[in-house]
């Protein structure tokens, strides 16, 4: 589970959100998606996106797609819409560089997924269960950057995330977590490896999401400060429930993969 080649996959993970279209697809495993310039010779940080409440992994792709006027694409594949979104994510200081493998992790989000605590661990270990034997997969068949491994996502999908980084610091970089509560801690073991470790996590709010979920977020950047782990918190003024802007969530993932 703490194997060293896993330590470079991004885990990003899309959570419950209303948007224009179809449910997207779920897969039958974590799909591998390549970005476009993929160079076998080179090795890639990778990106897992964990699904949302009532949704698949793809659904983020697909709310990017809508806020950017892109809606034609959902019927495309992954691998087109990550295409079309570069541009966004980077807007000022190109894409050279900036490629990563995603990875959209399988299942999809309920509420039954965290109805009780009991619920809710179970969900944990059966997410963590999937992304380390997607790392191990993608590692085994692709050639992935073993230092920079991390999972994201939004609502659900950031609270699985953040509790699927703190659980693994000898196998994820961080993570970056929209609109979740993050009410996971971490062991005191686990706590000081991520911090020995440079362990990365990028946090955003928006300004009018649930008061409750906007203090319990705050409470989880105050304890990174606390254990001294490299974050950022970003609140956004003006948004709901929803994930960060694209531009944002391309600072995001500059953050966390740092070297």
């Amino acid at each position: 589970m703490r194997a060293a080649a896993l330590a470079a996959v991004v885990l990003v993970g899309a959570a419950c959100h209303r948007y224009p279209g179809r449910l997207a697809p779920e897969p039958a495993a974590g799909l591998v998606v390549l970005p476009p310039d993929y160079d076998p010779a080179r090795a890639y940080p990778v990106v897992e996106l964990l699904p949302p409440t009532g949704n698949t992994a793809g659904t983020l792709l697909q709310i990017y797609l809508s806020r950017v006027g892109l809606g034609r694409l959902y019927a495309e594949s992954p691998e087109r819409q990550l295409e079309a979104l570069r541009s966004y994510l980077f807007p000022d200081t190109g894409q050279a560089g900036r490629s990563v493998v995603l990875i959209l992790c399988s299942g999809r989000g309920s509420a039954d997924d965290y109805r009780t605590a009991e619920a809710w661990a179970r969900t944990i270990t059966r997410y963590e269960r999937r992304v380390l034997a997607d790392l191990r997969s993608v590692a085994a068949t692709r050639r992935v950057d073993t230092t920079r491994l991390v999972v994201a996502g939004f609502s659900l999908g950031g609270d699985l995330s953040w509790a699927i980084a703190l659980r693994n610091p000898g196998t994820l970089r961080g993570a970056i977590v929209m609109a979740s509560r993050a009410t996971y801690r971490p062991t005191p073991s686990d706590a000081r490896a991520l911090a020995e470790r440079g362990s990365r996590f990028f946090l955003t709010m928006g300004s009018d999401d649930d008061p409750t979920r906007r203090r319990l977020a705050r409470a989880a950047a105050a304890e990174l400060d606390r254990l001294g782990i490299t974050h950022r918190f970003e609140v956004i003024a003006g948004a709901g429930h929803e994930p960060a802007p694209l531009a944002l969530f391309g600072q995001a993932l500059d953050f966390v993969l740092a070297r």
